[in-house]
């Protein structure tokens, strides 16, 4: 979901960052089409990103620049989140040889990807994962598709709605084929605490996630299983529900609170 102009400088720089992940390689016009500011404004913002590294350069106009690839390296390796879910996805790992994954949910059901882990054996299709693998996923219809997104959007029947309403393309002939069988799909998750794609997303792979969920019931986070060729997700139904049940434990350290509590603590060693 991208931001939309508030007026501020702060608001505007982040709209004109959030529109260039989008496109990944954006002319300035385009740029201003999108944000409906003016192309001035536009010009200035990006060269102020782009004087900061945040923004650089590409043949068409501006992309993503290595100052920022390098501010959201360090804030990943640093949730907690991430540290206590790596043992548990290197043990899926070992458990089903495919390719395991950690997410963390944001208030606004955007879902930030926080670690993937890939043997030898699928070092080919693991390559392949993380070319095709959003660093940040938004809303849009597709997610209902993949098993994290139905795990994520399962207690939040009014964004399914709006997803369905924005209009719904089948993936791949596997697809659910209508809204209805979409919609038990996504109860199902719901019901179990955990969802099974098998190439409804994309040709050639299948997924099983399940929620990791806070002290109030909220989904917050996903580990998941993502694979090539003839395995059965479903296998890992029950040791992945394991896993996101041992990982809840570690989701008040994932705070606001408990973050700046940590940071602190760091800075007096």
């Amino acid at each position: 979901m991208t931001s939309v102009d508030d007026g501020t400088v702060l608001g505007r720089a982040t709209l004109v960052l959030e529109l260039v992940e989008s496109a990944g390689c954006i002319t300035q016009a385009d740029l201003a089409r999108r944000s409906l500011l003016p192309k001035a404004t536009v010009r200035r913002i990006a060269g102020d990103l782009t004087r900061r590294g945040l923004l650089t350069r590409c043949l068409d106009g501006y992309e993503l620049g290595p100052r920022l690839a390098s501010l959201g390296a360090t804030a990943l390796a640093h949730h907690p989140l991430r540290s206590v879910s790596t043992p548990h996805l290197q043990d899926l790992l070992e458990r089903t040889r495919q390719v395991t994954f950690a997410m963390v949910v944001e208030p606004d059901l955007a879902m930030i990807t926080l670690h993937l882990a890939f043997g030898h054996e699928r070092a080919a299709s693991g390559t392949e994962t993380l070319a095709r693998w959003p660093g940040v996923e938004h809303a849009e219809p597709a997610l209902l598709f993949k098993a994290a997104g139905r795990v994520v959007y399962a207690d939040h029947p009014d964004r399914v709605d709006a997803l369905l309403a924005a209009g719904v393309r089948r993936p791949t002939r596997y697809s659910a084929p209508t809204r209805r069988a979409l919609l038990a799909a996504i109860q199902e998750s719901q019901h179990d605490g955990c969802a099974v794609e098998r190439q409804e997303h994309t040709l050639g792979w299948s997924c099983v996630a399940a929620g990791i969920r806070d002290g109030e019931g909220r989904v917050v986070g996903v580990v998941g299983v993502t694979g090539q060729g003839a395995w059965e997700p479903d296998r890992f139904r029950r040791p992945l529900v394991e896993v996101a049940t041992a990982l809840r434990a570690a989701v008040p350290l994932a705070g606001p609170e408990a973050r700046r509590v940590l940071a602190h603590h760091r800075a007096t060693q």
